[in-house]
C-alpha cells in the first residue's frame, strides 16, 4: 500500500522484499544510490521492511528514514537506520518512527521507550 501511494504521488520508488532475488536487490540499491534523480525534480524513495533491509545494504544517498513497522527488538531498528548512517554519508539524516495509536505498534513503541 505504501509503494502504491508513493507512486501515485509521483515519487521514484525503489524497493525489494524478502522474496526478491539477489540480482534484483542489487539493481534496486544501485538505482537508488545513483546520483541524479530518476526524473528531474522527483524525490527517490526506497521501501524495504526492517527485517529485509537491516543488513547487507548501504543507502548513503538517503537523508530520511521512516520506520513504519516497529521491531520487537529495538536493535533491529537501530541496525536498519544504520544503513544510512554509514561511511560516506555526507548529509544530515533524519530518522522518524511512526506507529498507530491504540494498536500493538504503540505498545511495542512504549516497550522500546522503557
Amino acid at each position: 500500500m505504501v509503494v502504491e501511494m508513493l507512486k501515485n504521488q509521483n515519487f521514484a520508488v525503489c524497493q525489494f522484499t524478502g522474496a526478491t532475488d539477489a540480482k534484483q536487490r542489487h539493481q534496486a540499491i544501485r538505482e537508488f544510490q545513483a546520483s541524479g534523480e530518476a526524473r528531474a525534480g522527483v524525490a527517490k524513495v526506497f521501501v524495504v521492511t526492517v527485517k529485509t533491509g537491516a543488513v547487507g545494504i548501504t543507502l548513503t544517498a538517503a537523508t530520511r528514514v521512516y520506520l513504519l513497522e516497529p521491531a520487537l527488538d529495538p536493535a533491529a531498528e537501530v541496525q536498519a537506520a544504520g544503513r544510512i548512517h554509514r561511511l560516506g554519508q555526507t548529509k544530515e539524516v533524519l530518522v522518524k518512527r511512526l506507529f498507530v495509536k491504540g494498536t500493538l505498534d504503540e505498545a511495542i513503541a512504549k516497550v522500546h521507550e522503557a
